[in-house]
């Protein structure tokens, strides 16, 4: 089996770390190497015996810099092949072998999330899986061929260290929650990449979440006003339709953004969402 790295990035959420972590060690293959970088202090991180861990503290003065975090993930890695886990994954036992069966160069390979209803006690997948759901509108891509780049997300996905630097890596003047993935997946359809999904999967653990994301109302905003000066096209039209309905942004002719008020307090708990994805 070749050698490969993991790269894993949090931001609290500790017990979700050690989850993952667990089922890393329970997976069929073990990685040479997991990288933790921290965007926030490295307190109180949990030990995985049997997995050569390294924690990193990222030194940002934004308060949820992910593509920065992950570029320092990657450069810390010290194998050809990467495998990016968010941290609220729990990986099933194959999921590595599936995902390195097909990697190449040339292409980037994913796998589909199933959602658990609550933040489990462990990270052992074969406990918990008959407990998730699949997303209704990820469970119907195709896997085994090559799918649309715009179906890219950076929850999982497996890339080889030549192909991340062809792309360039993620574009750090992406600050806080949304598009930075998006953008992302536009550099490497440039440069030609595929992406593949492989029929394993993660579970996602519950956490609160909110659709729309108001509690990351401005960093969506900065981010899609960024991505539209890169790429001519609005990212994340749905959030953003979502809050011109509210009231909170008009979006001209142009596709320029117009803020007229930020969110509430109880608009944002409002928007607090009562499914596992």
């Amino acid at each position: 089996m070749v050698e490969f790295s993991i790269v894993t990035i949090v931001k609290g959420r500790r017990k979700q770390l050690a989850n993952l972590l667990e089922s890393i060690r329970l997976s069929v293959v073990l990685p040479f190497d997991v990288q933790v970088v921290c965007m926030d202090d490295l307190e109180e991180m949990p030990v995985s015996k049997g997995l050569n861990i390294n924690f990193h503290r990222i030194k940002q003065t934004h308060e949820l810099p992910l593509a920065a975090a992950r570029n320092v993930g990657m450069n810390a890695t010290k194998t050809t092949n990467i495998i990016f886990i968010d941290v609220d994954c729990i990986v099933s036992p194959t999921l590595f072998s599936n995902l390195l069966k097909d990697l190449s160069v040339k292409n980037i390979v994913t796998a589909y999330p199933l959602y658990l209803p609550m933040l489990p006690d462990s990270g052992n997948y074969n406990n918990l899986k008959h407990m998730a759901v699949p997303h209704p509108n990820r469970e119907e891509i195709p896997s085994g061929a090559p799918v649309g780049h715009l179906q890219f997300w950076s929850l999982i996905f497996a890339i080889q260290k030549p192909t991340f630097e062809n792309i360039g890596g993620f574009d750090e003047s992406f600050t806080g929650y949304g598009a930075e993935d998006t953008d992302f997946a536009m550099m490497f359809h440039q440069a030609h990449i595929d992406l593949i999904f492989v029929r394993d999967d993660v579970l996602h653990q519950y956490h609160d979440k909110y659709d729309p994301p108001l509690n990351y109302f401005n960093s969506i905003i900065e981010n899609a006003i960024r991505y539209h000066q890169k790429w001519k096209v609005l990212p994340m039209k749905r959030w953003l339709k979502a809050f011109e309905k509210m009231g909170l942004i008009k979006i001209d002719s142009a596709d320029c953004i117009t803020v007229f008020q930020k969110p509430s307090a109880r608009q944002i708990e409002d928007s607090l969402s009562q499914h596992p994805y």
